[in-house]
């Protein structure tokens, strides 16, 4: 996993997970459900816990969602491929 840099991606990521992703370039604060098939509206930092929950039940209505595999090193929860 890149720790440091965001490398945008297109197309779909390996596996199901939050993944960082936007529709609008290099927006680093954008965190995004991937459920195999769709992408999630986005869950920005700024949002409450409720907030982001309801927008990862939301699909998502941008196209073109690019993606990184940047994951913070102080996630509470590891990446891992289910």
């Amino acid at each position: 996993m890149n720790q440091e840099r965001h490398v945008w991606n297109s197309g779909p990521p390996p596996h199901v997970g939050w993944w960082n992703a936007s529709s609008i370039g290099n927006f680093k604060r954008a965190w995004r459900w991937w459920d195999g098939k769709q992408w999630s509206a986005a869950a920005i930092f700024s949002q409450d816990v409720t907030e982001a929950v309801r927008g990862a039940g939301m699909a998502a209505r941008e196209r073109n969602i690019r993606w990184t595999d940047y994951y913070p090193v102080d996630a509470r929860v590891p990446r891992v491929a289910p």
